[in-house]
């Protein structure tokens, strides 16, 4: 198999301090914990940003001073998020595109949110999918599709077909949201068989799934992502910063006889 990307997505849009207090959510923070991850493994980490109170925002600003500070201290890849937050438009959702990442979160459908308190609906209209990929088209910003239920991956594979997005194609899994698919083996096994044969992909399995959904993806030569953005427990009850996560996924995966990929090796896995 080739050798294992392992994303880190360390802050999300709904942790907070009172949940974990190993959350990263200032700029600096956030830097750090890049750093401490690269150390461990990781080649990729997934951005969001938090403002002065730890409420999600799209503001270019701040994601530009965290990802010039992660390049200026790791080799990583930089993927922002475009996930944005409720009310925000689609040109608000692209500020963070302004960034010039490497990589960029594009959600291919819509859900209701049920494992939030409110459920919210996260809304993902086609104009606003083909708006995004467009403009990561124009920026040469590869897209990680997620794709949270079957019917996302269809609506991927129709970008491409329309030359939206360029192939390889790269394709997250994600497994155990509320509303979303259950994450179980059968699921994640008919969600690969969806996708196109060149596809790159990777799998996040949320809350207490993530061990089990990650492990499968290293067997099925898959990718990952762990990170307190899905996950804040290393086991029942205990909290854990992100780097420990990094660690134990690096240590499933050179148990199994897997090596995992630097950010250079994720480079070209990706075809950047």
């Amino acid at each position: 198999m080739e050798k294992l990307i392992i994303t880190v997505a360390p802050t999300g849009s709904v942790p907070t301090k009172k949940d974990t207090p190993h959350l990263p959510v200032t700029p600096d923070e956030i830097v750090e914990t890049a750093y401490l991850c690269a150390q461990e493994g990781a080649s990729i980490i997934h951005v969001h940003c938090r403002d002065e109170n730890e409420k999600p925002t799209s503001d270019s600003s701040l994601f530009e001073e965290i990802v010039r500070k992660i390049r200026k201290r790791t080799n990583l890849l930089v993927m922002v998020s475009t996930s944005g937050v409720a009310g925000c438009s689609d040109e608000e959702r692209a500020e963070p595109l302004r960034t010039n990442p490497e990589l960029a979160s594009l959600t291919t459908g819509s859900l209701n949110f049920t494992g939030r308190k409110p459920p919210v609906v996260y809304r993902n209209s086609w104009e606003t999918i083909t708006y995004l990929a467009q403009r990561m088209r124009d920026l040469k910003i590869k897209p990680e599709m997620e794709a949270f239920d079957v019917g996302f991956i269809p609506q991927g594979i129709m970008l491409i077909k329309e030359g939206i997005v360029s192939e390889p194609p790269l394709f997250q899994l994600v497994m155990g949201v509320g509303g979303g698919i259950p994450a179980t083996i059968d699921n994640l096994l008919h969600m690969r068989a969806q996708l196109p044969k060149n596809a790159v992909f990777t799998v996040a399995g949320i809350g207490r799934t993530q061990v089990d959904m990650t492990t499968m993806s290293i067997l099925m030569g898959g990718h990952v992502r762990v990170g307190l953005e899905d996950n804040i427990y290393l086991t029942k009850g205990q909290l854990a910063p992100n780097e420990d996560f990094v660690v134990r996924t690096r240590q499933i995966a050179e148990s199994l006889g897997r090596k995992v990929a630097s950010p250079d090796d994720a480079r070209v896995i990706l075809g950047l």
